[in-house]
Protein backbone atom coordinates (compact mmCIF):
# COMPACT_ATOMS: atom_id res chain seq x y z
CA UNK A 1 0.00 0.00 0.00
CA UNK A 2 1.11 3.61 -1.07
CA UNK A 3 -0.43 6.49 0.98
CA UNK A 4 -0.78 10.26 0.46
CA UNK A 5 -1.07 11.91 3.70
CA UNK A 6 0.22 15.13 2.86
CA UNK A 7 3.59 17.24 1.30
CA UNK A 8 5.55 16.80 4.68
CA UNK A 9 4.94 12.94 4.77
CA UNK A 10 5.72 12.91 0.80
CA UNK A 11 9.28 14.62 1.76
CA UNK A 12 10.04 12.22 4.16
CA UNK A 13 9.64 9.31 2.00
CA UNK A 14 13.08 7.85 0.62
CA UNK A 15 13.49 8.44 -2.96
CA UNK A 16 11.86 6.04 -5.00
CA UNK A 17 9.04 5.74 -2.93
CA UNK A 18 8.81 10.16 -3.74
CA UNK A 19 9.13 9.63 -7.37
CA UNK A 20 6.44 6.63 -7.65
CA UNK A 21 4.08 8.82 -5.54
CA UNK A 22 4.93 11.53 -7.86
CA UNK A 23 4.10 9.47 -11.11
CA UNK A 24 0.66 8.22 -9.45
CA UNK A 25 -0.48 11.52 -8.86
CA UNK A 26 0.48 13.09 -12.17
CA UNK A 27 -1.49 10.30 -14.03
CA UNK A 28 -4.51 10.36 -11.62
CA UNK A 29 -4.45 14.03 -12.04
CA UNK A 30 -4.80 13.91 -15.68
CA UNK A 31 -6.87 11.20 -15.91
CA UNK A 32 -4.52 8.43 -17.45
CA UNK A 33 -5.61 4.80 -18.12
CA UNK A 34 -1.99 3.22 -17.56
CA UNK A 35 1.30 4.37 -16.10
CA UNK A 36 4.29 2.39 -17.63
CA UNK A 37 8.05 2.48 -16.59
CA UNK A 38 9.87 0.98 -19.53
CA UNK A 39 13.65 -0.21 -19.08
CA UNK A 40 16.34 0.61 -21.97
CA UNK A 41 19.76 1.22 -21.88
CA UNK A 42 19.38 4.36 -21.34
CA UNK A 43 17.41 4.27 -18.21
CA UNK A 44 14.08 4.09 -17.06
CA UNK A 45 11.56 5.62 -19.82
CA UNK A 46 7.60 6.58 -17.74
CA UNK A 47 4.63 6.77 -20.13
CA UNK A 48 1.24 7.33 -19.34
CA UNK A 49 -1.84 6.81 -21.79
CA UNK A 50 -4.41 9.13 -21.96
CA UNK A 51 -7.24 9.06 -24.71
CA UNK A 52 -5.09 6.25 -26.48
CA UNK A 53 -1.97 8.33 -26.82
CA UNK A 54 1.36 7.48 -24.52
CA UNK A 55 3.11 10.84 -22.75
CA UNK A 56 6.72 10.61 -22.09
CA UNK A 57 6.77 11.80 -18.21
CA UNK A 58 10.47 13.24 -16.64
CA UNK A 59 13.02 9.92 -16.00
CA UNK A 60 13.68 9.69 -12.89
CA UNK A 61 17.65 9.87 -11.51
CA UNK A 62 19.76 6.51 -11.95
CA UNK A 63 20.01 5.89 -8.48
CA UNK A 64 15.99 5.79 -8.08
CA UNK A 65 15.77 4.19 -11.49
CA UNK A 66 17.78 1.20 -9.90
CA UNK A 67 15.43 0.75 -6.94
CA UNK A 68 11.91 1.42 -8.30
CA UNK A 69 11.15 -2.03 -9.38
CA UNK A 70 12.18 -3.19 -5.86
CA UNK A 71 10.13 -0.50 -4.41
CA UNK A 72 6.78 -1.32 -6.67
CA UNK A 73 7.35 -4.68 -5.29
CA UNK A 74 7.16 -3.77 -1.57
CA UNK A 75 4.59 -1.43 -1.65
CA UNK A 76 2.15 -4.00 -4.08
CA UNK A 77 0.53 -7.39 -3.37
CA UNK A 78 2.23 -9.54 -6.27
CA UNK A 79 1.40 -12.93 -7.25
CA UNK A 80 4.64 -14.43 -8.61
CA UNK A 81 4.08 -17.35 -11.02
CA UNK A 82 5.99 -20.52 -10.39
CA UNK A 83 8.54 -21.01 -13.86
CA UNK A 84 7.35 -23.55 -15.85
CA UNK A 85 9.98 -26.13 -17.11
CA UNK A 86 10.25 -24.91 -20.27
CA UNK A 87 13.35 -24.72 -22.54
CA UNK A 88 14.40 -21.13 -24.02
CA UNK A 89 15.71 -21.63 -27.25
CA UNK A 90 16.59 -18.17 -28.09
CA UNK A 91 19.41 -15.92 -26.30
CA UNK A 92 21.87 -16.45 -24.15
CA UNK A 93 22.85 -20.12 -22.84
CA UNK A 94 21.69 -19.51 -19.23
CA UNK A 95 18.34 -18.16 -20.56
CA UNK A 96 15.58 -18.99 -18.91
CA UNK A 97 12.02 -17.92 -19.07
CA UNK A 98 10.89 -15.62 -16.27
CA UNK A 99 6.75 -15.33 -16.09
CA UNK A 100 5.08 -11.62 -15.45
CA UNK A 101 4.66 -11.08 -11.54
CA UNK A 102 1.47 -9.48 -11.46
CA UNK A 103 -1.05 -8.08 -8.48
CA UNK A 104 -1.92 -4.75 -7.34
CA UNK A 105 -1.33 -1.63 -5.57
CA UNK A 106 -3.60 0.39 -3.02
CA UNK A 107 -3.03 3.86 -3.37
CA UNK A 108 -4.78 6.02 -0.70
CA UNK A 109 -5.07 9.67 -1.29
CA UNK A 110 -7.25 11.77 0.82
CA UNK A 111 -9.25 8.79 2.96
CA UNK A 112 -9.82 7.21 -0.61
CA UNK A 113 -8.37 3.89 -2.03
CA UNK A 114 -7.49 2.78 -5.62
CA UNK A 115 -6.55 -0.32 -6.80
CA UNK A 116 -4.28 0.15 -9.74
CA UNK A 117 -3.37 -3.44 -11.50
CA UNK A 118 0.39 -3.85 -11.74
CA UNK A 119 2.43 -6.21 -13.96
CA UNK A 120 6.19 -6.56 -13.60
CA UNK A 121 8.04 -8.27 -16.39
CA UNK A 122 11.17 -9.16 -14.10
CA UNK A 123 13.72 -9.69 -16.79
CA UNK A 124 16.76 -7.82 -15.87
CA UNK A 125 18.66 -4.92 -16.92
CA UNK A 126 15.10 -4.45 -18.92
CA UNK A 127 11.68 -5.14 -18.95
CA UNK A 128 8.57 -2.92 -17.70
CA UNK A 129 6.29 -2.25 -14.97
CA UNK A 130 3.08 -1.09 -16.05
CA UNK A 131 0.09 0.20 -13.87
CA UNK A 132 -3.73 -0.17 -15.34
CA UNK A 133 -5.41 2.97 -13.33
CA UNK A 134 -9.47 2.77 -13.34
CA UNK A 135 -11.75 5.44 -12.26
CA UNK A 136 -8.79 8.23 -12.09
CA UNK A 137 -10.97 10.97 -13.49
CA UNK A 138 -12.67 10.42 -9.57
CA UNK A 139 -9.60 11.27 -7.88
CA UNK A 140 -8.55 14.20 -10.07
CA UNK A 141 -8.95 17.36 -8.03
CA UNK A 142 -7.27 15.39 -5.06
CA UNK A 143 -3.97 14.69 -6.79
CA UNK A 144 -4.27 18.26 -8.21
CA UNK A 145 -3.90 19.38 -4.65
CA UNK A 146 -1.75 17.30 -3.15
CA UNK A 147 0.82 17.75 -6.12
CA UNK A 148 0.28 21.90 -5.58
CA UNK A 149 1.09 20.86 -1.81
CA UNK A 150 4.15 18.85 -3.10
CA UNK A 151 5.37 21.87 -5.44
CA UNK A 152 4.92 24.66 -2.69
CA UNK A 153 6.74 22.60 -0.30
CA UNK A 154 9.72 21.96 -2.56
CA UNK A 155 10.16 25.51 -3.06
CA UNK A 156 9.73 26.45 0.29
CA UNK A 157 12.46 23.93 0.72
CA UNK A 158 15.01 25.09 -1.49
CA UNK A 159 14.43 28.66 -0.71
CA UNK A 160 15.82 27.69 2.97
CA UNK A 161 18.46 25.69 1.26
CA UNK A 162 19.67 29.01 -0.98
CA UNK A 163 18.93 31.50 1.24
CA UNK A 164 22.07 33.27 1.86
CA UNK A 165 23.23 33.07 5.94
CA UNK A 166 22.70 36.27 7.71
CA UNK A 167 25.88 37.77 8.74
CA UNK A 168 26.40 39.24 12.42
CA UNK A 169 27.27 42.55 12.71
Amino acid sequence: MLRYVSAEQLLAEPSAHRYLHVLILTALQDGASRLELRYTLDGVVPYYRLEERDWELAPPPPLVAEQLKETVRQVSRLVTPERPDTTVLVGPPEGRYEPLQAGWLTYELQGRWLDLRVYIDPREPFGVMRFDIEGASEFSSAAQAALRDYAEQLAALQDSISAPEETLP
